[in-house]
């Protein structure tokens, strides 16, 4: 038989309404107290009846999730956090993959929206248009954005600062001696936009001018890196040191290195963004700058939940889970360099 609210009662020596006020996040329990009563759910494999609760509270405890690439782990460790903080809340979570693509978003969006208590969304859309976002917004739906930003939109936020991902890559190539840095630029996203603003920053922090002919238009994928890294070994004057704007692009882009008969990091070292789980499994190793994917969906579904419990819509909060570089064999850094 499952498991019941008297069943974990009796267990722990309390009431049933502590039980339940506990699940349902009542402000009368004390921190300690639900967080054993949650743990005992947990332990027993508790699942609370979702028909009965939605009629009762009016909420569907469904979060919707909505992110570019499920293939790529980044995002799926993401979802696992989220997911570690929601379910011992009664929570599930409905996850959709947009590939990338702002108009799949916005269907996806839509078809969520009335199912759901509130959304958690890494946005694929440019950085600078997010009039669709504020519409819904105005329509009280509930939103915390991940891992992306939309320029102006009045939204709760997780995310690393990827003005500093894109200093730190392009800084540990500088200080290793390369003075000739390219750059694989993402997509529209602010990701992208902000690693591409980093890596200006560290030329200029050098006093080496931008040169424009080593920045490549790519994307976040493998497939991406690799298209945008054959025809730049095919036109020549590649840069003996790049900085790609997330892991899978570097990834790729090493591929064609390797296919075009370059050695990494001999004759090109390259550096990474979002410590992908296998970058460390390569031939070789992917140097990176990483932060916890963990921790930013776990901040996201206590923001959302925090939301979709509140009487009130919260202020606005913008949590900033710091990155850190990661040295491994592609960037040279066990060698002497010169460029």
């Amino acid at each position: 038989m499952p498991t019941t609210l008297a069943d974990i009662a009796r267990a722990l020596g309390v009431s049933k309404m502590t039980v339940s006020r506990a699940i349902n996040n009542h402000p009368e329990i004390s921190p300690e107290t639900r967080s054993r009563i949650l743990g005992a759910a947990q332990r027993m494999n508790y699942r609370p009846n979702q028909y009965a609760r939605a009629l009762t509270t009016n909420r569907s405890y469904l979060l919707g999730v909505v992110v570019p690439d499920l293939m790529h782990s980044y995002f799926a460790e993401i979802c696992r956090g989220i997911e570690t903080v929601a379910k011992p809340l009664g929570y599930q979570n409905l996850i959709c993959s947009t590939d990338e693509d702002a108009a799949n978003e916005e269907v996806e969006i839509q078809a969520l929206l009335p199912r759901t208590d509130g959304l958690i969304l890494a946005s694929s859309a440019s950085s600078d248009d997010p009039k669709f976002y504020r519409r819904i917004l105005r329509e009280q739906a509930r939103i915390v954005l991940i891992d992306r930003r939309l320029e102006g939109l009045k939204c709760s936020t997780v995310t690393t600062d990827d003005v500093k991902v894109g200093v730190l890559a392009t800084e540990h190539l500088i200080r290793l001696g390369y003075r000739k840095v390219g750059h694989l630029k993402g997509t529209a996203a602010s990701t992208a936009v902000m690693r591409f603003e980093g890596y200006k920053q560290a030329l200029a922090k050098h006093r080496i001018p931008l040169d424009e002919s080593l920045v490549r238009e790519c994307g976040f994928t493998e497939s991406d890196g690799y298209r945008s890294m054959s025809a730049w070994i095919a036109e020549g004057n590649v840069p003996p040191a790049l900085f790609a704007a997330n892991d899978p692009a570097a990834i790729g882009a090493m591929t064609a290195i390797t296919e075009a008969g370059l050695r990494i990091p001999d004759d090109v070292a390259i550096v990474g963004g979002g410590n992908i789980h296998y970058g460390d499994m390569l031939r070789v190793p992917l140097t990176t700058v990483a932060w916890s994917t963990s921790e930013m969906g776990q901040n996201a579904a206590r923001l959302l939940v925090a939301m979709v419990e509140g009487k009130r819509r919260p202020k606005e909060q913008h949590i900033i889970v710091e990155p850190e570089l990661v040295v491994r064999e592609s960037c040279g850094a066990a060698k002497a360099i010169r460029a």
